[in-house]
């Protein structure tokens, strides 16, 4: 995907989460998602942060990323945001879902990557389905090769062949495991991905070591 594919494709996902929160009720909102610790008003105020996040911005996070690391920082400020309340990140939505920019420190392949997998964390708790935009799916998934090792999955991406069965992507080396994109991106993720949706002679490694994995934060 180009610069211009990306951002188009995190501001839809942007949208269309703000149809999705405007439908929730408050214990809706005070759901636990798939991060641990956060809820789904957490992990929408996350997002809705990401192009709010300038240089100035992440300067002032800096004392904290020193105390925490990033991924602790990074879930205190999501917190934060998120005791902001729906309403107010809502209107956050309204006025920065269309901005084409994420926090300064990552490149957009991240943000792209945070729009579809904190999608997910939000939506799949509350038992509603998004499908993943396939040709995003696979960027993130061979991102994921890289970063995903800050989220705890290094086992999984070290020791497994991913083979999508409705896209064009296969990736690794080790015993195969296949099924949807959006579930191997999950997997990658460091995230529970729908086992039943999964196959392979990798499968049984992959759940191993899932279970054994350091939770996912972010």
């Amino acid at each position: 995907m180009n610069k211009g594919q990306i951002w188009e494709t995190v501001i839809e996902q942007r949208l269309q989460l703000a149809g999705i929160l405007r439908r929730l009720d408050p214990g809706q909102w005070a759901t636990p998602s798939l991060c641990v610790g956060w809820t789904v008003q957490d992990v929408a105020a996350h997002m809705i942060s990401a192009p709010q996040l300038g240089p100035a911005a992440i300067l002032k996070l800096m004392p904290q990323m020193l105390r925490y690391g990033y991924n602790g920082t990074t879930q205190h400020d999501g917190q934060r945001r998120g005791r902001a309340g729906a309403a107010s990140i809502l209107s956050q939505f309204d006025r920065f879902a269309t901005v084409p920019r994420g926090p300064a420190v990552v490149s957009m392949r991240e943000t792209l990557t945070d729009s579809l997998v904190h999608f997910q964390d939000i939506v799949r708790p509350l038992s509603i389905e998004h499908d993943m935009p396939l040709d995003a799916a696979v960027e993130v998934a061979r991102r994921l090769a890289h970063t995903g090792l800050l989220l705890g999955s290094r086992p999984m991406l070290t020791s497994l062949r991913m083979v999508a069965t409705d896209a064009d992507y296969s990736q690794g080396s080790g015993d195969e495991i296949s099924g949807p994109i959006a579930e191997l991106v999950m997997l990658r993720a460091g995230r529970a991905p729908r086992w039943e949706l999964l196959q392979g002679p990798g499968f049984d490694v992959a759940r191993e070591k899932w279970l054994a994995r350091r939770p996912s934060e972010t």
